[in-house]
C-alpha cells in the first residue's frame, strides 16, 4: 500500500524551499541584469510548480479503483512527472532565445556580492531538497519525488555554472553570462528528457515484472503442468499481471480453479505485483488420439450441463475428426442452445489436442420421464402401414414386428423390431434404420421418437 500522504508531505517541504531559492535569485538576478541568475530562478521556480503538478497527481493517483479505472489511479502519479518534463523543456527554449539574443547584442551585467549571495543560498537549500527528496522518493517508490529529486540535483549543478559565468563577466568577458546561460539550458533540456525516459514504460506498458520470477513461483505450484503467456505492465511496485496455466483435462472445474487460486496467493505476496489474473487451460497431451475421449468429452459436457448420446472419431488423411451429437434442454433457445455447444466444442480441443475439427450436432433430450397413453386403434393402424412400407423400401431389413405406438404432449413415440442379416456390417445396419427413420417422419408429420431394434435372422 502506497503511503500517499507521506509523499504529499515531501512535496509540500520541497516546493516551500524551492520557491524560497527562486525568490532570492530571480530578485538579485532582476536587480543587477544577470540573465543566467535569472535563468537559475527560472528553473528553481519551474522545480517549485512541478512540486504543485505532483500534488495534483498524487491527489488524483491515492484515489481508490472504480469502475472507469479498475486498475487504480497510479498512472496520474507518472503523467505528473511527465508534466515536469513539459515544464523543464518549455524553460529551456525560453532560455536559448534569450541566450542567443545577449550573444548578438550584450548587455550591460553588474556582478556584486549580492549574485553569490543568492547563488550560494540557493545551492544550499537545493542541496538539502535534492538529498532528502531522492532518499523519501526511493524509499517511497515515488516516481514524482525521483523525478523532482533529479531536476533540483541539476539546479545545483545550473548554479554552479552561472557562478563560474558571473565570475567570466567580472573578469571582463560579458558574453561568459549568456553563454553559461545555454549551457544551464541544455542541462535542463536533458533532465527533461531523462524524466521522460525513465516515466513512459509505464505508461506504454512495458513489461513491469521479471518473467523468470514469475516462472519459477508458478511452476512450484502442484498441480500446474504447464504455463505459457506471462504478461505484466504498469509500475514496478504494483504491476498488474495475467498468464495462462494448464492443467490435467480430467480435473473438475472447481478442482482446477483450486490450482489458479494458488498461484494467484503465490504471486500476490510479491511486492511487485498488485494484480493477478490466471486463466486456466486444459493441459494438450500426446499420445494415443482416442485414449480417454470419451470420459474428457463427457465430462466437458456434464460442465456445462449438455448430455452427448453419441460419438463419432475418425481420421481423415492427418485430420483428426470429433462428432458429437449433443442433447439439450427442449427450454433453451436457439443462440442459448447454439453458445453452449460452441463451449463444449472449444473444450473438447483444448482437452483433446490431437483433434483438429469438432462438429456437433444439436438434439433433445428431456431429463424427465414423459407420461404416454395408447395410440387409437385408427392411429395405430395408420402408423403399423407406414412401418411395413418404410422397411420395405429398405432392402436388407425385413419382418416389422412388436410394434409400440403411443402418443405423449401431442406426439406419436413409435418403437419396433426388424430383422437383418447377422453378418451385416453394424453400419450399413446403422445406415439403414436412420433410411427408415426419414422414411416414416415424411408421412407422419407429427411423429416424435423413434427406436428401431434390429434382430439377427437364424441361419438355422
Amino acid at each position: 500500500m502506497r503511503d500517499y500522504p507521506a509523499i504529499r508531505r515531501v512535496l509540500i517541504l520541497t516546493m516551500a524551499l524551492n520557491f524560497a531559492a527562486t525568490a532570492a535569485k530571480l530578485s538579485v538576478g532582476a536587480a543587477t541584469g544577470a540573465l543566467s541568475l535569472v535563468a537559475d530562478g527560472l528553473d528553481s521556480l519551474f522545480d517549485g510548480l512541478g512540486n504543485l503538478a505532483g500534488l495534483v497527481g498524487i491527489a488524483v493517483a491515492s484515489r481508490p479503483p472504480d469502475e472507469d479505472h479498475p486498475y487504480g489511479h497510479r498512472k496520474f502519479e507518472t503523467f505528473a512527472a511527465l508534466i515536469i518534463a513539459l515544464l523543464l523543456f518549455f524553460t529551456c527554449w525560453q532560455l536559448v532565445e534569450s541566450a542567443v539574443a545577449r550573444l548578438r547584442q550584450p548587455p550591460p551585467v553588474e556582478v556584486n556580492a549580492w549574485s553569490f549571495a543568492a547563488l550560494l543560498f540557493s545551492i544550499a537549500v537545493q542541496g538539502a531538497t535534492s538529498i532528502y527528496e531522492l532518499r523519501r522518493g526511493r524509499a517511497l517508490r515515488s516516481e514524482i519525488l525521483v523525478a523532482d529529486a533529479l531536476h533540483t540535483r541539476a539546479g545545483i549543478l545550473a548554479s554552479l555554472a552561472v557562478m563560474a559565468g558571473l565570475i567570466g563577466v567580472r573578469a571582463g568577458y560579458p558574453w561568459a553570462d549568456p553563454l553559461v546561460t545555454l549551457a544551464v539550458a541544455l542541462w535542463i533540456g536533458k533532465i527533461g528528457v531523462d524524466i521522460v525516459r525513465e516515466n513512459t514504460p509505464a505508461l506504454l506498458d512495458r513489461a513491469a515484472i521479471d518473467q523468470q520470477q514469475v516462472a519459477a513461483i508458478v511452476a512450484a505450484v502442484p498441480g500446474v503442468e504447464s504455463f505459457h503467456r506471462i504478461r505484466s505492465r504498469g509500475h514496478a511496485d504494483a504491476g498488474a499481471l495475467d498468464l495462462h496455466v494448464r492443467v490435467a483435462p480430467e480435473l473438475s472445474m472447481q478442482q482446477a480453479n483450486a490450482i489458479a487460486d494458488e498461484v494467484r496467493r503465490r504471486l500476490l505476496a510479491l511486492d511487485a505485483i498488485a494484480d493477478v489474473t490466471v486463466h486456466v487451460e486444459a493441459q494438450r497431451r500426446s499420445g494415443p488420439a482416442g485414449a480417454d475421449t470419451a470420459a474428457v468429452v463427457e465430462r466437458a459436457a456434464a460442465e456445462l450441463g449438455l448430455r452427448v448420446h453419441e460419438q463419432w472419431l475418425q481420421r481423415i488423411g492427418e485430420e483428426m475428426l470429433l462428432e458429437l451429437h449433443v442433447g439439450v434442454d427442449p427450454a433453451l433457445s436457439v443462440g442459448q442452445a447454439h453458445d453452449l455447444v460452441d463451449r463444449l466444442e472449444r473444450a473438447c480441443l483444448d482437452r483433446l489436442p490431437s483433434l483438429t475439427a469438432c462438429q456437433s450436432h444439436i438434439e433433445l433430450y428431456t431429463p424427465q420421464i414423459l407420461a404416454g397413453t395408447q395410440a387409437a386403434t385408427a392411429l395405430h393402424a395408420q402408423v403399423t402401414a407406414a412401418v411395413a412400407a418404410a422397411v420395405q423400401r429398405s432392402p436388407g431389413l425385413t419382418q416389422p414386428h412388436n410394434l409400440s405406438v403411443r402418443q405423449s404432449s401431442g406426439q406419436i413415440m413409435v418403437s419396433f423390431e426388424v430383422i437383418a442379416d447377422p453378418d451385416l456390417p453394424i453400419a450399413a445396419a446403422h445406415a439403414l434404420t436412420s433410411h427408415i427413420e426419414a422414411d416414416l417422419r415424411g408421412q407422419l408429420p407429427q411423429l416424435g421418437e423413434v427406436l428401431i431394434h434390429v434382430e439377427p435372422y437364424d441361419h438355422g
